[in-house]
């Protein structure tokens, strides 16, 4: 038997500090991703908090902002 690994392109990694992946402001925002249908991401536990990998640029981009926004608690509107 020989076993693959599937290799995805990723666009980048970002890791939330203190959020966990039942942080109820990080499942809406993955509930809105979702609901975009915007390229793929994968969720895991980081050291410091939950870790986002992304396929594309620009949700990564838009993640970071929305980040950005909840630290300066800010509404963010995409």
């Amino acid at each position: 038997m020989v076993k693959r690994r599937k290799e995805e392109d990723i666009a980048g990694i970002l890791e939330f500090d203190g959020r966990g992946s039942t942080d109820p402001e990080f499942l809406e925002w993955l509930a809105d991703h979702k609901a975009r249908n915007g390229g793929k991401i994968r969720v895991s536990q980081g050291g410091k908090g939950v870790r986002v990998m992304f396929s594309k640029e620009a949700d990564m981009a838009l993640w970071q902002r929305r980040s950005d926004a909840a630290a300066k608690g800010k509404k963010f509107v995409a």
